[in-house]
């Protein structure tokens, strides 16, 4: 199944906060400067390396960030941005916290969260998907195995199982859910792997490749009562109103 188009809004409408919901605006990071890493190009990097955003990603951060401060279904509804602690999320996370902080009485701080790290890719750092499936280690078909076996990155590739990762992603949305008031909305600037986790898991789609995340996309969830925390909700309980929306620079 191709993935689903970015920019899709879905059939609920994007309208400001509701009050009996905390709303979570996603974030992923802007496109990286894989030279400036010494990561080869085309080659898989994902938690194991601190790449920096390049030229384009910056902008695209920026643009990122403009596009939430000026949207009025939750500019002003924002009380909490948080970030992976990696270089090329927390730049955007800055930026959005800048941007919004004249909206919120007392401004707006980052707080980093290890747990939202990108995925770890042991033994695939550096290395390209065609390099990793030619290796008769792992073969045909690996980079997907990784992505929907839960205990393949973590047991085959010596780096961490699908599973592990969306436990743990799971765990920072719930804290931060934690601290979002209902009728208020808390950002979340991360990666790719770490947003298609909490899609999947809003939307009840075990196969996380079926989600499109742009860099420096926008998505929107709306959790009730219920729909979380991951103790206790089913998957595809929230409304996902917005995904992988990509602002124009």
């Amino acid at each position: 199944m191709a993935p689903l188009v970015a920019h899709l809004l879905w059939s609920i409408a994007l309208v400001p906060t509701p009050p009996e919901v905390r709303r979570l605006v996603l974030v992923r990071h802007g496109a990286v400067d894989r030279e400036a890493y010494n990561v080869r190009p085309g080659a898989l990097y994902g938690g194991n390396y601190d790449v920096p955003l390049s030229q384009t990603g910056v902008a695209e951060a920026d643009a990122a960030a403009r596009y939430i401060a000026a949207n009025e279904n939750f500019n002003r509804d924002v009380r909490f941005v948080a970030s992976s602690p990696m270089v090329r999320a927390l730049y955007g996370a800055k930026k959005i916290a800048s941007a919004l902080s004249p909206l919120v009485v007392g401004g707006l701080n980052v707080e980093t969260n290890e747990l939202l790290r990108e995925i770890d890719r042991g033994d695939w750092a550096n290395k390209t998907v065609a390099e990793v499936e030619a290796d008769p280690r792992y073969g045909g078909g690996a980079y997907d195995r990784c992505a929907l076996e839960d205990d393949y990155g973590r047991d085959v590739v010596c780096g961490e199982g699908i599973g592990d990762m969306r436990e743990r992603v799971l765990v920072a949305r719930d804290y931060v859910l934690s601290g979002t008031r209902p009728g208020c909305a808390s950002v979340i600037v991360s990666h790719m792997w770490v947003t298609r986790l909490i899609l999947a898991e809003a939307l009840g789609i075990s196969n996380v490749l079926e989600l499109d995340v742009p860099t420096a996309s926008v998505s929107v969830i709306d959790y009730k009562d219920g729909s979380w925390p991951i103790s206790v909700a089913q998957p595809g309980l929230a409304d996902v109103v917005l995904s992988g929306h990509k602002p124009e620079l």
